[in-house]
């Protein structure tokens, strides 16, 4: 069954999901300007687009720590429902909590992956100046 990205968005809890969301906007924008100084031919603009690189690779990084840390926060709240409750619990019903709960990762490492291949393209046209 293929879920639309909308419902996975949702599913994922808003404010996680919303979160990573503006973090890659801010990593969309950031390659934007070093880009555009990254293509710009002087040795100023070349160390500027650099550091922008380094600020991109951090961010990155942090979207993937948040992602695997908002997948913990579900796992705990699912593992504690399942200790306060002493009804029997199918396995498909635990099977999607979990399933659920992996989306922030995901979502985290699709932004980290794309932010890194960025990066790389950036600092490539940065050194390249050199």
């Amino acid at each position: 069954m293929v879920r639309s990205i909308y419902t996975i968005f949702v599913e994922g809890g808003l404010w996680f999901m919303g979160t990573l969301s503006v973090l890659f906007l801010i990593i969309l924008s950031l390659s934007v300007v070093a880009g555009t100084l990254a293509f710009k031919s002087t040795q100023v603009h070349s160390a500027r687009a650099k550091s922008l690189i380094g600020y991109i690779r951090s961010i990155a990084l942090f979207t993937l720590v948040f992602g695997i840390f908002s997948q913990i926060l579900g796992l705990v709240d699912v593992f504690d429902y399942l200790g306060n409750t002493n009804s029997e619990l199918a396995p498909s019903i635990l099977a999607t909590a979990i399933k659920i709960t992996c989306y922030t990762t995901l979502y985290g490492i699709v932004i980290y992956l794309t932010s890194i291949l960025i990066s790389m393209g950036l600092s490539y046209w940065a050194s390249r100046v050199e």
